[in-house]
């Protein structure tokens, strides 16, 4: 699943908003990870095919299609896998170095999901503790599973829809995915829990613009493309916004 093993590596001291990179020159405990992989840890020779998007090396499995939510310059604000009936949203944030922020950020989660009529459940899962929420929808109840995954200074909001939400042994290829996904986090200081940045490869990218020119040439409107690969591009599940802690 996930596990740490711990080394000796320079890490400055910590700021108290930002995560400050200033050179201090203490040599204190790192946390490597293994699955999903910081990339100071990634296998080199893995053979998993894998989209470069800035932040994070995203793998897509056989049988595993990926959207992005872009705009013309190619800058993403969604992420999504999906296969069958279930799809799997990701969102990776910078985080403290010196611990993780999933059990504080669950606990806003839960608080939003009831503050807004939903219900929500706390299980021990195959990411360890997770939320299952249902939220209220047009026809009935949608679910949602909430994972969370803190890493070296980066932290993985995975949420799986449709019957991953409520059935584990469903769709092992999103699980797949996320234990094979390699997190950049860059050495710029940024605020804890702001989204690393991610971005579409060139090609990719200019296919976005090039969308969003036309639809504007027709007369339509709109600044955002969906731009969609791999062997299941078309989700068969509906996607709902997930709630945002504030920070």
């Amino acid at each position: 699943m996930f596990k740490r093993r711990k080394s000796k590596k320079q890490r400055p001291a910590e700021g108290a908003v930002l995560d400050s990179l200033a050179e201090s020159g203490e040599t204190v405990e790192h946390e490597a990870t293994s699955g999903p992989y910081d990339v100071a840890d990634a296998p080199d020779d893995d053979e998993v095919r894998r989209i470069d998007l800035g932040a994070i090396r995203l793998p897509v499995p056989k049988g595993v299609g990926f959207q992005a939510q872009t705009d013309a310059k190619g800058n993403i604000s969604q992420v999504l896998l999906t296969t069958g009936a279930s799809a799997l949203q990701l969102l990776v944030r910078a985080a403290p170095r010196s611990e993780g922020i999933w059990e504080e950020f669950r606990g806003e989660l839960a608080a939003q999901v009831t503050g807004q009529g939903g219900q929500v459940e706390e299980v021990q899962g195959r990411w360890g503790t997770e939320l299952i929420a249902k939220v209220a929808a047009k026809k009935g109840t949608n679910s949602v599973r909430f994972c969370g995954v803190d890493g070296p200074r980066w932290f993985v909001q995975a949420t799986f829809q449709g019957q991953r939400a409520l059935d584990e042994a469903a769709a092992p290829e999103l699980d797949e995915a996320l234990r094979n996904l390699v997190i950049d986090r860059g050495a710029t200081a940024m605020p804890v829990r702001e989204p690393l940045p991610l971005k579409l490869p060139p090609k990719m990218a200019e296919e976005a613009a090039a969308r969003i020119a036309q639809r504007k040439a027709e007369g339509g409107d709109g600044n955002r493309a969906i731009i969609a690969a791999g062997d299941t591009p078309k989700p068969q599940v509906r996607r709902k916004p997930s709630p945002r802690p504030k920070r």
